[in-house]
């Protein structure tokens, strides 16, 4: 019995010390299991620390660059304001080059029509010239065909009227059958009735 009741008590140890092992070994796991977690939960509050750092880094970027759009923005906008003054600028020029080109062009217009009337006017008293000339020309031929005239006709007439006449005229045939006075009377007479027929006209 001694025996028996030794065995089973022994084996009831056995049993509480396979229990007591069995038990050990998984509150070893549970711990192992436990540090692996403590481990992960380090690396991911680490891995959160670098994510806040990253995020506040690309954020600070974020904003430099938000910074240097707004401020390039504003350029490219005053680059533009210039490029549209420029160009109305350009545009006022080009009207008042168009305007003053007009005026040139007219003033040329103009001058040339007044040097074509002037040549016009030229022309026409060159020709008035030129016809007063050969007027001119003419009435002197005339004058000299009818002294030769007179002349030669006093030559032949020779004729002296009664009374007294002064001083006679000689001439290259003779005497003459008027006086220098009668002879100066009678040029005057020619030459009115010369110039009644051009006052007529």
């Amino acid at each position: 019995m001694d025996l028996e009741r030794e065995k089973m008590v022994r084996q009831e140890m056995e049993e509480q010390v396979a229990q007591k092992s069995t038990e050990l070994e998984q509150y070893l796991q549970r711990v192992n299991e436990l540090e692996g977690m403590y481990h992960r939960l380090e690396d991911a509050l680490e891995d959160e620390k670098r994510a806040r750092q990253d995020e506040e880094t690309v954020r600070r970027l974020q904003g430099r660059l938000l910074e240097e759009e707004a401020a390039k923005r504003a350029e490219l906008e005053q680059i533009h304001l210039h490029q549209q003054r420029a160009i109305s600028e350009t545009e006022v020029e080009k009207q008042e080059l168009r305007k003053e080109r007009m005026a040139k062009e007219n003033a040329l217009q103009a001058a040339m029509l007044q040097l074509q009337q002037l040549e016009i006017e030229r022309q026409g008293a060159l020709e008035q010239y030129q016809e007063v000339v050969q007027k001119l020309e003419d009435a002197a031929n005339n004058t000299r065909t009818w002294k030769h005239k007179v002349a030669h006709h006093e030559g032949l007439v020779r004729l002296i009227p009664p009374g007294s006449k002064g001083p006679q005229k000689i001439t290259n045939w003779g005497p003459a059958a008027f006086t220098e006075a009668e002879l100066s009377l009678r040029e005057k007479d020619w030459q009115g009735r010369k110039n009644q027929p051009a006052q007529n006209q």
